[in-house]
């Protein structure tokens, strides 16, 4: 999902929310049962091309969505802060010599579950080129995966 805030006439602006449809986004289904969910209505509606990818577009009203763009917003975050955590512990647990290995049957039940653990604010923080990247700790996610599979607890 992509969403473009752009001004329209006077003080008013509009929202245009761009859904891939031949490659969705993970937060495309829950983008859009928030908007079933609150009753909220494009004003205009099309499928059409964009950057070379199939997609449907929404246009809204900016004081129509009001407080909802915030919402929305959240949980497009969300979801690109689990893609940036995913990434980022699939990384760590693959560094050579670290000693832990996730068995292939157990692999992405862990990792999700790691992902669950560290998903907080401070597991963030902005590039220099203003995009938001992971920042975990090699060896707390190392700690953390040997203790999934021996069923211990991390201190």
């Amino acid at each position: 999902m992509f969403i473009k805030v752009e001004p329209a006439e006077f003080f008013m602006y509009r929202v245009i929310m761009i859904f891939g449809l031949d490659n969705p986004n993970s937060e495309n289904q829950d983008a859009r049962d928030y908007m079933a969910k609150n009753e909220l209505e494009p004003k205009y509606q099309r499928v059409g091309d964009f950057e070379g990818s199939n997609s449907e577009f929404m246009q809204f009203g900016g004081c129509y969505l009001g407080k909802h763009l915030n919402n929305i917003a959240a949980i497009q975050r969300t979801h690109v802060e689990v893609e940036l955590l995913t990434a980022e512990i699939d990384r760590l647990l693959q560094e050579p010599g670290q000693g832990v290995t996730l068995p292939e049957g157990r692999r992405e039940a862990a990792v999700k579950e790691l992902v669950a653990s560290f998903h907080q604010d401070s597991s963030f923080q902005t590039a220099e080129n203003g995009d938001l990247e992971a920042v975990l700790d090699g060896a707390a996610i190392r700690e953390a995966a040997l203790a999934l599979l021996t069923g211990t607890k991390v201190s």
